[in-house]
């Protein structure tokens, strides 16, 4: 493959990342999931491989925070990878981490990487959330 084919690969792979975060926010969860590969598997929590487990991280995730907001504020890709910085938006309307709902809007930084096959589909994730903001405005950590 050469350096434009390549470089024509990753702007797909940024623009089908770009998309599946878009039916994320729409709440189309078929169109979210036609982004990731059949044999798709999270990374950061080893689990097996298949569809099936990033629609049920995405259905939980709207179970409890059913307003969540992703804006994507940087994302890269070289190759067959993606890195995405994103900042995070949701109500706080029921019990996480042992803290009842507060109703307050939450806002947290989270940056994924996910690696691409060859069709510009996603074939593993693997995710890190800025926890210790989250905790703060939980109220389980004192904030500076």
């Amino acid at each position: 493959m050469n350096q434009q084919q390549t470089h024509s690969f990753a702007q797909r792979n940024k623009q089908n990342y770009l998309r599946a975060k878009d039916a994320y926010n729409a709440r189309d969860l078929d169109a979210c999931i036609a982004y990731y590969a059949p044999d798709h598997q999270i990374m950061s929590k080893p689990m097996p491989r298949g569809r099936e487990h990033i629609r049920k991280f995405f259905e939980e995730s709207f179970a409890t925070w059913p307003d969540i907001r992703i804006v994507v504020e940087n994302a890269l890709a070289e190759d067959d990878w993606v890195m995405g910085r994103s900042i995070t938006t949701a109500t706080h309307s029921s019990t996480v981490m042992g803290v009842p709902a507060t109703h307050k809007t939450i806002e947290t930084t989270f940056w994924d990487l996910h690696r691409f096959d060859r069709e510009g589909l996603i074939i593993q994730t693997w995710n890190l959330m800025d926890g210790l903001s989250m905790m703060s405005q939980l109220g389980l950590m004192p904030s500076r």
